[in-house]
């Protein structure tokens, strides 16, 4: 588990723990390794695309594709891209840590 974030050892293991397959595509994910495929290695996502880094309540884990994917867009306007349509990744799709987040965060934001 690389943390090159500043966030706590407990609380990136208990995010590790509660995201066991991707938040968005909910594929499950492998560790980093040359016999492992790059889009399906594990990646630390932050939720919140702007500092700090290091807040808990906005980390999860995700596939190495979908945040590429995503890079610094906003969710929102993450899910009305063609990777997302395609793969049927919405709102009503993702696990319950984003939709707290876009609920309790990113609506107060807009």
């Amino acid at each position: 588990m690389k943390n090159n974030y500043g966030l706590p050892k407990d609380e990136l293991q208990r995010i590790f723990k509660r995201d066991k397959i991707c938040v968005y595509c909910h594929k499950k994910m492998t560790d980093h390794g040359a016999h492992n495929k790059r889009s399906n290695w594990y990646t630390i996502e932050h939720l919140n695309y702007l500092p700090p880094w290091n807040n808990p309540a906005t980390v999860t884990i995700c596939c190495w594709s979908c945040n590429s994917s995503r890079g610094n867009k906003k969710i929102r306007d993450w899910f009305k891209t063609d990777f997302c349509i395609t793969r049927d990744i919405n709102e009503d799709t993702v696990a319950e840590p984003v939709r707290k987040y876009i609920e309790d965060i990113e609506d107060r934001e807009d």
